[in-house]
């Protein structure tokens, strides 16, 4: 036993003597040319070290190195790509007799990494690896032995293990610049810190980061504790939390946060978020929560009740202040590349939506929707409704109050049409827009390869019916567009009221419209648009004018005396009320003007000018029967009376006259039965002297002129 002692120690001895040997006669630093000289063969690069390089055997086998440089090729802005300030490694000895894997803290100190492709698009990682490559093909082909295979590990072998003491990266730096692209991003400085890791065991993990890219500065900081599998394929988070800013000279992000209470794979996480900062004219304060799933292929990442809360000002909203939320759930599949909300409700403010939609990820993203809301006041919510009586200037106010001019030459830009492929529905109990007020409207829509199709819009629309369809072509210099629209059984009366401020017009009505045209500036709108509009209104009224009063003005006329006014609302009653108007050249105008009441008969024609607005009609009226007229005044000796009216004024203000010379024209036996009115005048005024020639040539050209 003695004997077998002596030859322990014996041994133990010659290999502490070897190694005292090995580190007192063999500096490590003469190993330098050769490390420089395969990293050479291996990346056709050159590794310079600076700083020594010491180890140690017992009771780990380690070694540390000082400043080391991997270089650049020429002509790129860095001499070095990757650059090290110090690192040190160890491994424990023993424990390697019981197939243990026991790494001591690995440390790197003062790293630096700089990435660039240059204006020609070469990069300073190209070549990397090429010239292993090379040298590894050769020897496949010179190399005639054959290979002899190791021994495979049998089922009995026990598996090793590893664990780490600890990792960490201090005032690293990095910068990734794209002179091509004209980007760059640059971290100043990366801490990373990871204490006692082993497989099946928790371990603490924080970092902190600042770094710029571009304009924008950023910060973030975080920490979690890991977990990974003893079999190594799979791993667990817990206790996540993570903050970051940003800042730019437009835009600061105050502060971002995320929690994460526990993120497996499978399982459900519970998710905390926050963000506060401003961007151009939009400031922002945000706040939410959701679970989280990813499933064990990862591909599929669920979240299940998220929700969201946002306040937000700045006068690029549709009010100074607004507050947005959210309630949804929504799925993503990685392969099919498709998110999708199986249900979402939305509050802005007042406003109400809920539904479900789809988006793919392609070239041109397709998206699917179905939205629906109970009540919807765009009026309200604009705050445009005190101000709807006001016509329209070209002025539009904007949120904080002040006024901004709108350019009616200047066209919508379309461009969006081309890049989307949308198509949903929309589904509103309520609705109230531009001071209309309509309910059960129902829109399908899509956007597809430039065009916008309005498929279907129909709607209640004051006590009747709305429907239309429409599309836009955006694919011209120009777009296109084709509108049409069928309007049955509506109050005209109470539309035109609460849309246009205009009670000219009374009656149920029936339009049918049928308009296209170049260009969707106002402008080109009125100079371009061509179609027809037809409308056939029953059982009404024509405000501002009372064409009976007209009537007894013109029979007064007619026997030279003054009509007998009587205070009557200034309205012309009808049963029947039809028109087509011909659209084209900036011009409406209309031929069949009809309008039937029991007591008149009236046809007109005439234009208007859509570009100025002006009116130019002309509205003959004819007593059809005799009858006590409108007003309870007898008209009987005036039946067949054609009697015409000119419109002139514009769209707002519109004035109605009597014109005499195209009644005298109209009715020349009324031009005789004037004349002898005028000569039974004349006589008694002068007696005799009224059958002097001069007297009467002057009564003839004074009759003439009313006639002419």
């Amino acid at each position: 036993m003695k004997k077998l002692l002596y030859v322990l120690l014996a041994i133990v001895l010659v290999i502490v003597v070897g190694i005292g040997a090995l580190l007192a006669l063999v500096d490590p630093n003469q190993f330098k040319p050769l490390l420089s000289e395969q990293v050479k063969k291996a990346t056709g690069r050159d590794l310079v070290i600076n700083g020594d390089i010491s180890w140690r055997f017992f009771p780990s086998i380690g070694f540390s190195l000082g400043e080391t440089e991997f270089k650049n090729p020429q002509g790129f802005a860095e001499a070095d790509l990757v650059k090290l300030g110090s690192a040190e490694l160890s491994v424990s000895v023993m424990p390697l007799f019981s197939q243990h894997l026991e790494i001591g803290s690995i440390s790197l100190n003062d790293a630096r990494v700089f990435i660039q492709t240059r204006k020609d698009g070469v990069s300073n990682l190209d070549g990397l690896g090429e010239q292993a490559a090379v040298e590894g093909t050769v020897t496949e082909n010179t190399n005639s032995e054959p290979v002899t295979q190791l021994p495979v590990e049998s089922e009995a072998t026990q598996p090793w293990t590893i664990s780490l003491a600890g990792v960490e990266v201090m005032n690293a730096s990095a910068e990734l610049r794209d002179d091509k692209a004209g980007t760059a991003t640059t971290i100043d400085s990366l801490n990373f810190k990871l204490d006692t890791f082993s497989p099946g065991e928790w371990t603490q993990a924080n970092f902190d980061i600042t770094g710029k890219n571009a304009e924008l500065s950023f910060t973030a900081k975080g920490d979690s504790q890991l977990l990974i599998a003893t079999d190594y394929k799979g791993g667990e988070l817990k206790a996540l939390n993570l903050t970051a800013s940003a800042k730019d000279s437009i835009n600061n992000i105050e502060s971002l946060t995320l929690g994460v209470d526990h993120l497996k794979v499978g399982d459900w996480a519970n998710i905390t978020f926050t963000a506060k900062g401003q961007i151009p004219d939009l400031a922002f304060d945000a706040s939410g929560a959701t679970r989280f799933k990813i499933s064990t292929d990862y591909n599929m990442a669920e979240l299940d009740k998220l929700t969201l809360s946002s306040d937000l000002k700045g006068s690029t909203l549709p009010r100074p202040e607004m507050k947005v939320g959210l309630n949804a759930d929504a799925t993503y599949d990685v392969a099919k590349g498709l998110a999708t909300l199986s249900r979402f409700e939305t509050s802005i403010d007042e406003l109400l939506l809920d539904g479900k939609g789809s988006f793919k990820s392609a070239t041109i993203p397709v998206i699917r929707f179905d939205v629906n809301s109970d009540n919807i006041d765009l009026d309200a919510f604009l705050g445009t409704a005190s101000s709807a009586s006001n016509k329209d200037t070209g002025s539009v106010p904007s949120a904080g109050g002040e006024t901004s001019t709108v350019s009616k030459s200047e066209e919508p830009d379309l461009s969006a049409l081309k890049t989307l492929d949308i198509a949903g529905t929309v589904t509103l109990k309520k609705l109230k827009v531009a001071n209309a007020r309509v309910s059960d409207v129902l829109v399908d829509m899509k956007v597809q390869k430039g065009v916008l199709n309005l498929q279907r819009f129909n709607a209640k629309l004051y006590g009747g019916s709305v429907s239309a369809n429409a599309t836009v072509d955006a694919n011209g210099k120009l777009p296109k567009y084709q509108v049409t629209k069928h309007i049955k059984g509506v109050d005209v009366h109470a539309l035109l009221k609460d849309v246009a401020q205009n009670e000219t017009l009374a009656g149920t009505g029936n339009i049918d419209v049928k308009l296209s045209g170049t260009g969707l500036a106002e402008k080109r709108i009125r100079e371009n648009v061509a179609g027809s509009i037809a409308i056939n209104f029953a059982d009404g009224a024509i405000y501002g004018v009372n064409i009976p009063e007209m009537i007894r003005e013109a029979k007064a006329t007619l026997k030279g005396k003054k009509a007998e006014y009587v205070k009557e609302e200034k309205k012309t009653d009808f049963s029947a009320l039809k028109a087509t108007f011909k659209i084209g050249k900036s011009v409406a105008s209309s031929t069949n003007i009809h309008l039937a009441s029991p007591l008149l008969r009236i046809d007109g024609k005439g234009n208007t000018n859509l570009v100025s607005e002006r009116l130019d009609f002309i509205i003959s009226t004819s007593v059809v029967a005799s009858s006590k007229g409108q007003g309870g005044k007898d008209i009987d000796d005036i039946a067949d009376l054609t009697v015409p009216v000119n419109v002139k004024g514009d769209w707002t203000k519109p004035t109605f006259a009597l014109d005499l010379k195209e009644l005298f024209k109209q009715n020349n036996e009324l031009e005789e039965k004037a004349k002898k009115e005028i000569d039974r005048g004349l006589e008694k005024l002068l007696g005799d002297k009224s059958k002097d020639d001069n007297i009467k040539n002057a009564a003839d050209k004074l009759l003439k002129g009313l006639f002419n």
